[in-house]
């Protein structure tokens, strides 16, 4: 295992930015408190004033900043690994913010486990509203067909990265196609019990606005792209370490007719609520979240 220097660190994190400059400075410095990494930023054709404002002085500071005419996210996030060597790729969007420690933890979970090829941990929202949101506990090629657990800002291994050809899905979903390339070579996740970032609530979240009215078809378009897995699912249910609640009710919901994907998703989250209690979050509001909520305001209000 090669030393970890100025000179050769293990972690390369690559920013797109997309006139997402207000928020680029706390990114960056949230970066700039981890261990020795690479840092590029990939300007994925802003036309914001004071984004290329931001962009420009970050550049006569010293930071690395790869500009190309807008391509989206895939892109923009494959035009910085080509712009980086590090061993292990860290994504992370410009609005976002690393945790504490993050790259660490991540880094050292996959040095000490060489057949793994990606690490992630739990993520907290902050902004319009704060939550912790638990991570998937591995990379279940089964479960992964259904719902996406992987947080988008995971640690990946570059050669397992660019073997499977990176992240190609333009902008929606582009994570979760990646993750479900990497279940279908066998690739090994490990999950890390800490919160490894810190992920920004918008009134309505970028994901939200870039899928909005076309769930149904990007979900059509992951199935088009993954076949082999999506054929393999009777076969991966087996071995599954899902609960049984999980892998008796997500097979009925997945084939109900006439579900708008964004009800169909709603149930799946529902489902992890009642049989799985550690997977529960307040983003996805199930009872546990709503009684949790309830309690927590209760215990704040005034006497």
């Amino acid at each position: 295992m090669s030393a970890v220097t100025r000179e050769n660190p293990r972690v390369a994190v690559v920013i797109p930015c997309y006139n997402d400059g207000r928020f680029l400075l706390e990114t960056l410095e949230s970066v700039r408190e981890q261990e020795q990494c690479e840092t590029v930023v990939v300007d994925d054709g802003s036309t914001d004033g004071r984004t290329l404002g931001i962009l420009a002085d970050l550049r006569e500071a010293g930071v690395r900043i790869v500009t190309q005419p807008n391509q989206g996210l895939s892109a923009a996030r494959m035009a910085g690994v080509t712009h980086t060597s590090a061993r292990y790729v860290h994504p992370l969007d410009s609005d976002d913010r690393l945790a504490p420690g993050a790259l660490k933890h991540l880094a050292d979970v996959l040095d000490a486990q060489p057949q793994a090829d990606l690490a992630w941990g739990d993520y907290a929202c902050f902004g319009a509203f704060s939550c912790r949101v638990p991570g998937a506990r591995s990379l279940d090629p089964w479960r992964i067909t259904y719902i996406n657990e992987v947080v988008g800002t995971t640690m990946i291994r570059r050669s397992a990265l660019t073997a499977v050809g990176g992240w190609d899905m333009g902008s929606g979903f582009e994570d979760w196609d990646l993750w479900m390339k990497l279940a279908e070579v066998g690739a090994q996740g490990v999950y890390v019990p800490a919160v490894t970032l810190h992920y920004r609530q918008h009134e309505t979240s970028r994901m939200y606005r870039e899928s909005l009215g076309r769930v149904d078809r990007l979900r059509a378009q992951l199935r088009s792209r993954r076949h082999r897995l999506f054929a393999e699912r009777a076969s991966n249910w087996r071995h599954s370490p899902s609960s049984w609640g999980v892998k008796a009710m997500f097979p009925v919901v997945g084939i109900m007719p006439g579900l708008p994907e964004r009800r169909r998703h709603q149930c799946y989250a529902l489902i992890r609520d009642i049989f799985e209690p550690e997977m529960s979050s307040e983003l996805f509001w199930g009872p546990r979240a709503r009684f949790r909520r309830w309690r927590r305001r209760s215990a704040a209000a005034p006497a």
